[in-house]
């Protein structure tokens, strides 16, 4: 049976908690917008969820307000009318409570109909994000290249590639011979994720963005399966969809810049090929190497760690240890998948 990993709304599995724009696709939120205790209404959002709500109208579907909404940021008794009907006429399942949540069915509904994420959109977003994610991997692959054929303590782009392992993934933890299988651990690794973005035909995909789809359901950044690349390309005499990396509607949020959607990637990538000694990449912390749930990481899960992938990799294209601003730290598992 098919193992899967979740990230969760937006970003590389950081806690909803720390999100700077809501996580539901195009359409997104900072903060509730409505009725209730809950509800923020920030000036920004309501104009957001007014906008959304007089598109449907627009489109002529059942829900949307007649007339239309003024998009004036003001959460006034049209606006929640409006948020009421649109519940009422649209979302199934729930009770309507006048309350638009980030990551709720409410905004998922509006983001399907209001802003409907095609295959076009995933191409787009693939077209400014596949080349960093190349980039980022031929860089990692080209540090350990420099490590692994000068030896560790030559200056240069091996004393740097020296560095850049300890800070990510403490190979200088491990005894010498560890601390080599590590290395060439390592350039497996990368370079069969390298392999899935430049020559996707030697897993029978046409192109590179084969390995990639949309999850319109899914209101996550994405859902991998473990090893999914190694599955056969059919099922059930239809297209198997354990062989993509099926990207949710947290993938398109605004917040989700190149950089930010390429380190996505890299982390998928991780879980979507794995080792090739077997081993599965999990994910034990999310964060930078100096984030307070990597720290206590050691070099045996930090070599099964996918945020350690990402982050490495990203330094290396990148030339900076500093952290970048949209990498949050968060518990691995289900304490950092939510």
């Amino acid at each position: 049976m098919s193992r899967f990993l979740v990230m969760p709304a937006v970003g590389s599995c950081i806690p909803m908690a720390t999100l700077p724009t809501g996580a539901a696709g195009p359409i997104a939120i900072s903060k509730p917008v409505g009725q209730g205790p809950l509800a923020r209404n920030l000036s920004d959002d309501v104009k957001t969820i007014q906008q959304a709500l007089n598109r449907v109208a627009l489109k002529g579907e059942p829900g949307g307000p007649v007339p239309l909404l003024a998009v004036d940021g003001i959460k006034g008794p049209k606006t929640q009318a409006a948020i009421f009907n649109f519940q009422q006429l649209q979302v199934k399942g729930i009770n309507a409570d006048g309350l638009v949540e980030p990551g709720k069915q409410t905004i998922l509904r509006l983001n399907a109909i209001a802003a409907p994420i095609s295959r076009v959109d995933l191409n787009a977003k693939l077209a400014a994000t596949l080349p960093l994610v190349r980039a980022a991997l031929g860089a990692a692959v080209a540090n350990l290249t420099a490590i692994i054929t000068s030896g560790p303590g030559t200056p240069g782009p091996a004393a740097l590639a020296e560095d850049r392992l300890d800070r990510h993934f403490r190979l200088s933890t491990l005894d010498p011979s560890r601390q080599s299988e590590g290395r060439v651990t390592l350039f497996e690794t990368y370079s069969e994720m390298a392999l899935v973005v430049n020559r996707p035909d030697l897993f029978d995909m046409f192109e590179a963005e084969d390995a990639f789809d949309v999850d319109r359901a899914n209101p996550k950044i994405a859902l991998t399966t473990v090893k999914g690349v190694f599955e056969p390309p059919v099922k059930n005499g239809a297209d198997n969809p354990a062989r993509h990396i099926r990207l949710g509607l947290g993938f398109f949020a605004p917040s989700v810049s190149a950089d930010f959607a390429a380190f996505i990637l890299i982390h998928e990538l991780a879980h979507f090929t794995s080792r090739r000694d077997g081993e599965v990449i999990d994910d034990f912390g999310r964060g930078w190497f100096d984030d307070i749930f990597i720290r206590p990481l050691k070099a045996a899960k930090r070599l099964l760690n996918a945020d350690s992938y990402a982050s490495f990799a990203h330094e290396c294209r990148t030339n900076s240890a500093a952290r970048p601003a949209f990498v949050k730290t968060a518990p691995g598992g289900l304490g950092g998948a939510r």
